[in-house]
């Protein structure tokens, strides 16, 4: 008899790990399409629009969906860095005036390495409080972009304050920056995180990651 509850336990353990084995490998997977797309995204008008000084972008969409479908930190943060590395590759061919300055990983990589742990564990509890799919893809799809360009901003003009001004010949560069950005930026943005985001997650909730 006790033979037969070690067999089963053991044999309860091996499905165990082969299911945490198979979610994980889903995981993987769907990280690197994720990853796969952003590139794709970052080399196609699609993913970095030129608007002259600004370049809204789209790259951020994989990140918000991998957030809200896996629902594992280490692959939201992963994600984060893998958009900072599209962005700082992509300001090797400069489409607006300010990409030059993205060719520093201080000004490209950090801040969406930042933003992706900030929202990874800012899901953490927003799942813990809503439970509808929809409201947690709307959630997230607003706050990737959000804490993207807080933080691409901000580490911005703490490197390259004074470069910014020359280029501006002076004028106001907070202002300037944040105008633009809030208008030609960040909203548009939010407003696409938003909705794709909560029609994705909820097209693919009843995957298990």
């Amino acid at each position: 008899m006790e033979k037969e509850e070690i067999k089963e336990e053991v044999k309860l353990e091996q499905d165990e790990h082969k299911t945490k084995l198979f979610q994980e490998i889903k995981s993987i997977t769907f990280s690197a399409i994720l990853i796969a797309l952003m590139f794709a995204f970052a080399w196609t008008v699609l993913g970095f629009i030129p608007l002259g000084f600004v370049s809204p972008t789209t790259v951020f969409l994989p990140v918000a969906v991998g957030i809200c479908c896996i629902e594992k930190k280490r692959y939201g943060i992963a994600l984060g860095i893998a958009f900072g590395i599209c962005s700082w590759i992509r300001a090797f061919a400069p489409a607006s005036v300010l990409d030059p300055y993205f060719q520093n990983p201080l000004v490209s990589v950090l801040p969406r390495a930042l933003m992706g742990v900030v929202v990874v564990f800012l899901y953490a509890l927003i799942k813990k409080a809503v439970k509808n799919t929809i409201v947690r893809g709307i959630i997230v799809g607003a706050l990737v972009p959000l804490f993207n360009t807080v933080f691409t901003m901000a580490l911005l003009l703490i490197f390259h304050y004074a470069d910014i001004t020359a280029l501006l010949e002076g004028a106001s560069v907070a202002n300037w920056l944040f105008g633009s950005v809030v208008l030609l930026n960040m909203l548009p943005e939010m407003a696409l995180g938003i909705i794709v985001t909560a029609i994705v997650s909820k097209s693919i909730e009843k995957i298990k990651f």
